[in-house]
């Protein structure tokens, strides 16, 4: 469980509609610029003390992937003293949580916000990653299990697709890692996102979605 020590100020909008929980890269209106990532919702069927029965189905998959962490595992592991990521380029990711919890880092130099953490668990639904977005994710000692539902287009090549990109030339990745992340949490039964805004004495602005 992760404690943020902060002041949270926050502000009551409805995110209620589908198109407030789409990531959003609109940059026609600079000055409302938010950064909205996607996560796709399960449908639970039954769920007892014992027996949890839901859909996972992502429209569109046509690849499903199992990722599986034994104790506190990093995908993909560092080299040497630099962190790896995975970028795809013929791929959408949508990773849900199926045992265990994960916090993904993105990465995308392209977004006004490039630096996302998440801490993922299966409430959350599955979380999409666009394509052309550098990821990682790390375990707790008890590990973790990821159902990944993709979308792949025609030119996608397994061989091309999970090599690992090391941050040890890429000064563009490292620079976008140093901004002031964007967090996602699932704090009483909804998905929150917490951002910093130096504005405000430090404090801490936190959405509902």
């Amino acid at each position: 469980m992760i404690t943020f020590l902060l002041t949270l100020v926050y502000e009551n909008e409805d995110y209620s509609s589908p198109n407030k929980h789409r990531c959003s890269t609109d940059k026609t209106v600079k000055e409302d610029f938010e950064m909205r990532l996607n996560f796709v919702p399960t449908h639970v069927f039954r769920e007892t003390p014992q027996v949890s029965f839901f859909d996972a189905g992502v429209k569109g998959s046509n690849g499903s992937d199992v990722v599986i962490h034994h104790g506190n595992a990093i995908s993909p592991p560092n080299d040497g003293d630099y962190k790896q990521y995975y970028v795809h380029r013929h791929q959408i990711d949508h990773n849900l949580v199926i045992e265990g919890s994960r916090i993904f880092t993105l990465i995308n130099p392209e977004w006004d916000e490039p630096h996302h953490i998440i801490y993922l668990n299966r409430a959350m639904g599955a979380l999409q990653i666009p394509a052309g977005t550098f990821h990682r994710s790390t375990s707790n000692q008890e590990g973790s299990i990821v159902l990944n539902q993709a979308l792949r287009d025609e030119k996608f090549n397994p061989k091309n697709e999970f090599t690992p990109v090391s941050l040890r030339d890429r000064k563009d990745i490292q620079e976008a890692l140093k901004k002031d992340p964007v967090y996602w949490v699932w704090e009483k039964d909804q998905i929150k996102r917490i951002k910093f805004d130096p504005i405000q004495s430090k404090k801490k602005v936190l959405y509902k979605l």
